[in-house]
């Protein structure tokens, strides 16, 4: 008997070495399967939304290459792409990514950290040059993204698509996505002409937006009120002039040219019952707002005429 439990313990024994012996040919191919290079690091960013009405409008970021010796750095290439996210039109238009310059390594200084720096941007009639675009043809919510590829003096690569995510992750100390977008965006100054503003209550009693009942107003940028629409109140004299009409009713605002940038702001919605939406002079719809709706409204002018 003691004889089959020594043999049993000399069993164990072996096959404890055998499978350690495999555990650590998993691991070895595990990491003969993974390439260690390098990444450029984002520092900084700058930019993350281009202003579709301002071809000065500017994107950059700041990168830090890491990974691997300094030295064995060649050059780090830059493409520009444009991402069209426009299906209104039924038209797709994206392009890239196309060269957008590079840098060698005696471009690059030390950061804070010792390790090769460098600035990277570009402008909206940048971007538009190179990919060949003209303004009209982007829209709010497309995307521009600037990519970054280091190579090295071996010959390897590291660009988009090749880091593991705790690299491509954006926001940790590593953060390299390779890739930084930019969403367009319209900032224009209110166009000239005459804007319709189309008002609804759903209980039928009117506007009631607040201790002060103010309705829709264009704010200047002094914090003036240039104008000012809603239904009156049922129950409260209005110190505006509202259309006198409880459930809906029709406002237009005369701007003349030159107004300048503005904004549109609702101070609130007591009871959830106010909708309305706003109508450019060029017949756009520029923003549609549900009950519950308050302050400094989102308004899409991108449709609107370049001025």
């Amino acid at each position: 008997m003691k004889n089959i439990f020594k043999n049993l313990k000399y069993a164990f024994v072996a096959l404890a070495f055998v499978g350690c012996e495999a555990e650590n040919n998993v691991i070895d191919q595990v990491f003969a399967d993974v390439e260690n290079g390098a990444f450029l690091r984002l520092v900084s960013t700058d930019g993350s939304s281009i202003n579709k009405a301002d071809t000065s409008s500017a994107a950059s970021i700041t990168y830090e290459f890491d990974g691997v010796d300094p030295e064995l750095l060649s050059s780090i290439e830059f493409t520009i792409s444009f991402v069209d996210r426009d299906d209104a039109d039924g038209v797709e238009e994206s392009v890239g990514p196309v060269p957008f310059g590079s840098a060698t390594a005696a471009d690059l200084s030390p950061s804070q950290f010792g390790k090769p720096s460098g600035v990277k941007g570009y402008t909206l009639a940048d971007a538009l040059s190179t990919l060949g675009l003209s303004v009209e043809q982007i829209n709010g919510g497309d995307r521009f993204q600037l990519g970054m590829t280091a190579t090295l003096t071996d010959g390897r690569t590291f660009g988009p698509g090749q880091a593991n995510g705790n690299v491509s992750a954006v926001g940790g100390y590593y953060s390299s996505p390779y890739v930084f977008t930019s969403s367009v965006v319209c900032l224009f100054p209110i166009t000239a002409g005459q804007w319709t503003v189309r008002m609804f209550d759903s209980y039928g009693d009117g506007w009631q937006t607040g201790a002060e009942g103010r309705g829709l107003r264009i704010v200047l940028p002094d914090g003036s009120t240039f104008a000012e629409v809603g239904l009156c109140s049922f129950w409260d004299e209005d110190p505006y002039d509202c259309i006198a009409e409880l459930s809906e009713g029709v406002a237009t605002i005369d701007v003349p040219s030159g107004l300048g940038l503005v904004d549109w702001v609702i101070d609130g919605d007591v009871y959830g019952e106010i909708s309305f939406e706003i109508e450019s002079p060029s017949g756009n719809i520029v923003g549609s707002y549900g009950p519950g709706t308050a302050g400094v409204l989102p308004v899409n002018l991108c449709n609107e005429p370049v001025q």
